[in-house]
């Protein structure tokens, strides 16, 4: 009888090649509809979607610093001016308490320092810069109506006739009553005027954070006044009496490097989140994006009114 030779593991030339390529062993369901890998990074999608969870996350921090740790931090300047106020000084220097406020109509009780200047304005109202002392002309007050301590939030509320009361730190005692009170735009700085009889001009944001205009009130001497001392007496100079808005260039810089920050610190997490856990890019990226924050929010006034 004839051998039968088992063909399958022999090496016959003439038998079919066996398939060596390697099989696909993946399942359907290890392919995304929309053709990215699964186990790799994020697609665009993705990333928008955390991009936007992102940014709103950021306005709302945002907002409620503005609302909370703006006043608070103001409420603190405040307080500092008002124990500083009970040392008695003859001569003041920029950013000294100079006079306490009160205008019982709109509960106002609040300190004010010699000048205006936008990081002066953070803690309260400021005494600008070259308008009359007390008792002498024109004594022009600036101060916030939303941002900060907004100790002038309630100005426009105001009615003719409103007793206004200033105590210098030296003890002496200004009494004025409101005659007008009025909005006016951004170029009407001759209610800023120093010379003139003796008033008091308030001044603070009328209207919205692009709103240049500004609500002024305006109050005449209420009886006799106190003498002014020679060493309290200001040089008065009548003409033009420059912007509401003085402010140097040191708020803009560090606004733009607040911004700046920012961005560094958001394209970081963007990139990190890609390849670490949420907890782990928060820690590298969160102290840059909350400084940027901070740095942009405390310099607001850069570029909005100094009185908003």
């Amino acid at each position: 009888m004839t051998d039968i030779v088992d063909l399958r593991v022999g090496d016959d030339p003439l038998s079919s090649p066996r398939d060596t390529s390697p099989r696909d062993t993946s399942s359907p369901a290890d392919v995304s509809t929309d053709g990215t890998d699964p186990g790799g990074p994020p697609g665009g999608a993705s990333r928008a979607r955390t991009a936007v969870v992102a940014t709103v996350a950021g306005l709302m921090v945002c907002a409620l610093l503005v609302v909370f740790l703006l006043p608070l931090s103001g409420r603190q300047r405040q307080q500092h001016r008002a124990d500083e106020y009970q040392t008695a000084q003859s001569r003041l220097v920029a950013g000294d308490p100079a006079f306490v406020l009160q205008i019982p109509a709109i509960g106002l009780n609040t300190v004010a320092v010699k000048g205006a200047e936008p990081s002066l304005l953070r803690g309260g109202p400021g005494w600008r810069e070259g308008s009359a002392a007390p008792g002498q002309g024109n004594t022009v007050v600036l101060g916030h109506s939303t941002l900060w301590e907004y100790s002038f939030g309630r100005l426009a509320d105001l009615r003719g006739g409103a007793r206004v009361y200033l105590r210098t730190r030296d003890g002496r005692v200004y009494r004025y009553k409101v005659n007008r009170v009025r909005t006016v735009p951004d170029g009407r700085t001759s209610v800023m005027d120093p010379g003139g009889p003796v008033r008091l001009t308030l001044v603070t944001s009328a209207g919205g954070p692009l709103d240049s205009s500004r609500t002024v009130v305006q109050a005449q001497a209420d009886g006799p006044q106190p003498e002014v001392p020679a060493r309290s007496r200001v040089k008065l100079v009548r003409g033009d009496q420059g912007s509401f808005d003085e402010r140097g260039p040191g708020g803009l810089v560090l606004l733009l490097s607040g911004l700046l920050v920012v961005a560094i610190g958001a394209f970081g997490f963007v990139d990190l989140r890609r390849r670490y856990q949420l907890s782990t890019v928060l820690v590298v990226a969160g102290p840059a994006i909350a400084l940027g924050i901070v740095l942009v929010l405390f310099n607001l006034d850069a570029f909005l009114p100094i009185t908003f």
